[in-house]
């Protein structure tokens, strides 16, 4: 049966949320501009080997651990960059105005990571020094060196930054499950979608557990997918989860009008809820920017007739996309997940009702709650519950073209939510990953891109066994 769901064995270690962050910060020299510049090791930050191709010295050790992904109180940090000094200066906001800085002479405003504006349990103190001499900025994690030493070295004028990290992780303990080897391209593009718009994202039902042959035409599973363009939604199905190709319909369930990113939940009258995305490709009738649409099954558990679409998350201006269901077991509430691009940076919002039927009747103008954010691409959201835990994979592109999974946790579905230390998961190029929970084995289903930036997207499957 699928709960999304599963309790955690005897033997199972659960590493608590925001103990620890994934990424990090390392301190480089160079010696002719005679500037430290302190870099994490996410997102589309220069790499070792491109900061050495600028001059820079091999870095030391860590100084502290920071995440791409920020929640809740969290604190944006940026660089700037002063052609004058020749010296990166690690800003957190609110420090100074962009006025502020441009006046002072700083350009090029990157941003770098999230951090903590107030100390939380095993976070440290990071300050910066001022060099006269050398007209340099150097940020420095507590512990590192004694204010007494950097006096010595000539720094002065000593400013608090942030707390964050003073190590990845307290235990070695992987904060995730263990995946099996990916099972490739258990969908393919069909006759309707054509050879280019492959399968991208899986949402599966367990709706027929004892297989009759009048429910699902007699198949255990169901499963909706969408592409990677607009070509439409499409109906799969298998008794094994752990095939290497499911049976796919023929024929589109929705398409003609952007319709994207669909993912299902079993309803307790035997009926299923579905949202998914329309008019992702553009042609909105309305003029307005994409959005999220719900409708509910017809024809019961068979799920292949729906009532018309009704907009759960719409604005005009701003895109809202990549939404996904979750029923909480404690409490019965349906949470809907999604991503928003708010200007310059991207929001996983939520919000819920206690009934997909109610979820429905939500205003579409209601943004819920923001539980995660970055400057870089974040998006995607689904989340699962293991055990005390809720679990939010998300995507992200970094490195220029290559996708990746990072998995958040909480103790309550709107967080906050805590990046996991031991991340990404799932491997470069993934993204887009659907969790289900099926007899207490976690099968995710997530497209994977082999080249980055090519557009050779596969459906592949993992599982992780979870008691």
């Amino acid at each position: 049966m699928s709960t999304e769901f599963a309790e955690h064995s005897s033997e199972q270690q659960i590493l608590q949320p925001g103990v620890g962050a994934p990424s990090a910060v390392r301190r480089y020299w160079h010696p002719t501009d005679k500037d430290w510049i302190s870099v994490p090791a996410h997102g589309n930050q220069p790499t070792t080997a491109k900061l050495q191709s600028f001059g820079y010295q091999a870095p030391t050790g860590p100084q502290f651990y920071v995440s791409l992904i920020g929640s809740g109180d969290m604190v944006e940090v940026f660089r700037w960059w002063h052609p004058v000094d020749k010296d990166w200066i690690d800003m957190p906001a609110g420090m100074a105005t962009d006025a502020q800085m441009t006046a002072w002479g700083y350009q090029s405003k990157t941003f770098q990571y999230y951090a903590f504006p107030t100390q939380r349990p095993g976070t440290v103190a990071v300050h910066r020094w001022w060099h006269p001499a050398d007209k340099d900025w150097l940020t420095v994690r507590a512990g590192e060196f004694t204010d007494a030493q950097l006096q010595t070295f000539g720094y002065q004028s000593k400013t608090f930054l942030f707390y964050a990290f003073a190590q990845q992780a307290p235990t070695q303990e992987p904060g995730y499950f263990a995946l099996s080897t990916p099972q490739k391209s258990v969908l393919s593009p069909v006759s309707w979608s054509g050879e280019h718009d492959h399968p991208h994202t899986f949402s599966v039902l367990d709706v027929n557990p004892a297989q009759a042959p009048s429910i699902n035409g007699g198949f255990r599973y169901l499963g909706y997918f969408g592409h990677h363009e607009c070509a439409g939604l499409g109906i799969a199905r298998t008794n094994d989860l752990n095939t290497t190709a499911w049976t796919q319909s023929p024929t589109p369930l929705f398409s003609g009008t952007g319709e994207r990113w669909g993912c299902a939940l079993l309803n307790p009258d035997s009926t299923i809820g579905l949202v998914h995305n329309v008019y992702w490709c553009g042609g909105n009738p309305d003029g307005s920017a994409y959005y999220i649409v719900g409708r509910k099954s017809t024809d019961g558990v068979n799920g292949t007739q729906f009532t018309s679409f009704v907009p759960l998350v719409k604005e005009t201006t701003v895109n809202n996309g990549n939404p996904t269901l979750f029923r909480d077991p404690a409490t019965q509430t349906v949470y809907l997940y999604w991503f928003r691009e708010a200007g310059g940076r991207k929001e996983i919002r939520v919000k819920s009702a206690a009934s997909f039927d109610a979820l429905l009747q939500t205003d579409p103008a209601d943004l819920g709650t923001l539980v995660a954010y970055s400057r870089d691409v974040v998006a995607a959201p689904h989340v699962i519950k293991v055990g005390s835990l809720y679990y939010l994979a998300v995507e992200t592109l970094e490195q220029t073209n290559v996708w990746k999974t990072r998995v958040l946790t909480a103790t309550s579905p709107t967080g906050q939510f805590f990046e996991l230390p031991t991340g990404p998961v799932y491997g470069n190029g993934s993204a887009c990953v659907f969790q289900h929970v099926f007899d207490n084995t976690l099968h995710s289903y997530y497209c994977n891109e082999g080249n980055p930036g090519v557009g050779d997207w596969t459906l592949d499957h993992v599982s992780a066994p979870l008691a």
